[in-house]
């Protein structure tokens, strides 16, 4: 079981640093991407220092991706509930994106919300006609 463990362990730590690079890079980017980031970077480190088995990672990383779900669907629905996960989000992302001036964040998540205020309304046009 050793070759499957490592090979999902490296999985692993490759999707961790590309969702990394995302979070750095996409500015717009979403809190529950940004929790599903911290997700498998946790999860790479934890088997990285600890003497877990590297066959851990064949569920770490499915856990990830519905984590990352599951946090769209809370803080869709549950804004209260979701609070402290967007703090955390908001820290972790201050923390990736050290160096980036906070008036170009700004603006790419206005430009985001923007584009996603207008894909919503043609959509909600064209079921209309």
């Amino acid at each position: 079981m050793d070759i499957p463990g490592q090979i999902g362990y490296w999985v692993l730590v490759v999707l961790a640093a590309i969702w990394t690079v995302g979070v750095r890079t996409k500015l717009d980017a979403g809190t529950h991407t940004i929790l599903g980031t911290l997700f498998l970077l946790v999860g790479a480190v934890v088997l990285t220092v600890s003497d877990a088995d590297k066959v851990h990672s064949l569920w770490i990383v499915p856990a990830g991706l519905v984590f990352a779900i599951l946090m769209a669907y809370v803080g869709a629905h549950a804004p209260l509930l979701f609070a402290p996960f967007r703090v955390l989000a908001s820290f972790f992302a201050a923390l990736i994106r050290v160096g980036i001036p906070a008036h170009q964040i700004r603006a790419a998540q206005e430009a985001g919300l923007k584009a996603s205020i207008e894909e919503w309304a043609s959509k909600a046009e064209g079921k209309k006609e």
